[in-house]
Order: structure tokens, then C-alpha cells, then sequence
């Protein structure tokens, strides 16, 4: 009796086991953004252009594809270093802010956003913001 419920709960433990190691090499691949800062302050500038780099990191299991910049005004210029992006890997997103592009009318705090398109399924889309004090 006492074997026969050792032999089960091997049996059973044993059970668990295989389905959690098979179970694991089904769980869907899929990339995953980070950008890091998410959002950054140049502060008080004058009337010349800046620039700043954002870290773009896949942290997810699949290959991450970069599909698409756009930014919420002219003024502003953004890039990667890489479309592709490997699995714990990183790129670069550099960001340009031209305030001499806005017209001598745009003074003072100023907030732009950059929107990251991706294949990243949880997240198609996301931003990051720059902001600025622009002085003459």
C-alpha cells in the first residue's frame, strides 16, 4: 500500500515535470520594447539644436523590428541606429530638437513626442517626450 502511493506520487511529480519542460518550449516567442529614459528634459536652451539618445532595449524573445518614427511636430527629428533588434539586445533612438524650425513666435516650454512604431504585440506603439525651456 505505502509503495503503491510512493509509486503514484513519483508517477505524478514526474507527470508535472515533463509537462512543465514541454509546456515551456511552447510558450510564444514575441519581442518586447524598453525604452529608456522614457521622457527627457533638455531644460532651459537657447535657440540651437539639441540632441539626445535614448536606449532602445528587445526584452523579449524575439526579434524586434522597429516599423516607424514620426514625431509630434517638424521641429523635431528622430532615428535608430538599428531597424532589428536581437533578443537583450539594444539600439539607439537619437532624437533632434531644431528650435530655429518652430519660427521666432515658439518660446518658452516646449513638449514634443516621438512615436516608436514595432512588432512588439503588447505594445505597437510608444512614445517618448522631450521638453525644453527655449530662450532667445
Amino acid at each position: 500500500m505505502i509503495k503503491d502511493r510512493y509509486n503514484k506520487g513519483v508517477i505524478i511529480i514526474a507527470s508535472v515535470l515533463i509537462i512543465a519542460m514541454v509546456g515551456g518550449g511552447c510558450v510564444n516567442k514575441a519581442p518586447k520594447i524598453e525604452i529608456t529614459p522614457s521622457s527627457y528634459d533638455f531644460g532651459v536652451i537657447p535657440y540651437e539644436k539639441v540632441e539626445h539618445a535614448f536606449l532602445v532595449k528587445n526584452t523579449g524573445t524575439d526579434v524586434l523590428e522597429i516599423n516607424g518614427l514620426s514625431t509630434s511636430c517638424g521641429c523635431t527629428k528622430a532615428a535608430v541606429e538599428s531597424e532589428t533588434i536581437m533578443p537583450g539586445k539594444t539600439t539607439n533612438l537619437l532624437v533632434t530638437f531644431d528650435p530655429n524650425i518652430m519660427g521666432d513666435d515658439e518660446v518658452g516650454d516646449i513638449l514634443r513626442v516621438i512615436y516608436i512604431k514595432s512588432n512588439d504585440p503588447n505594445q505597437p506603439e510608444v512614445e517618448v517626450e522631450i521638453k525644453a525651456n527655449v530662450k532667445k
